[in-house]
């Protein structure tokens, strides 16, 4: 319970910290990790992306991803890119290395690659709703790599 408030004050100062700029987003949501395994776990996600370049439909960004639960923790530095399919949908491929608590799943590294595609419905004033299929991978750093994959829905706050 006090991790979960921990995650709840981030997004709350994170929502109402006047240096974020206009085109920085926050996704918060539920997510399930290991889904191709019976032992699912069930952790909470806040990820901050900002937009630093954009080309019409196409933009990029950068920001960090934070992943809490009861036996797993994920925190990572992301690169996004998103393609604005037609309105209101956009596709969004993110990667980021980030560090993996690995105490309960035995992914061999701390290090790990998580990376994911991503479809974004647009709300009413910037608000929308995310679906994503992500993936951990330790790119090989160390001898064992079985990998995880994670679903998520997320809460897009502008």
């Amino acid at each position: 319970m006090a991790r979960m408030k921990r995650v709840v004050m981030a997004v709350l100062f994170v929502v109402n910290c006047p240096v974020l700029a206009q085109e920085t987003f926050v996704l918060v949501g539920p997510a399930v990790g290991n889904v191709r395994n019976q032992n699912r776990h069930l952790y909470g996600s806040l990820e901050i992306r900002h937009v630093f370049q954009s080309w019409g439909k196409l933009s990029l960004g950068f920001g960090g991803a934070l992943e809490v639960s009861s036996i797993e923790n994920y925190a990572g530095l992301n690169l996004t890119l998103r393609y604005t399919l037609f309105d209101p949908w956009s596709l969004s491929l993110t990667s980021d290395p980030g560090c993996f608590s690995d105490r309960y799943f035995d992914l061999g590294s701390h290090l790990e690659f998580w990376s994911g595609l991503e479809a974004c419905y647009q709300l009413r004033r910037g608000y929308g709703l995310a679906f994503g299929l992500f993936h951990y991978s330790n790119g090989g750093v160390a001898t064992h790599n079985p990998g995880m994959e994670s679903v998520r829905v997320a809460f897009v706050i502008p």
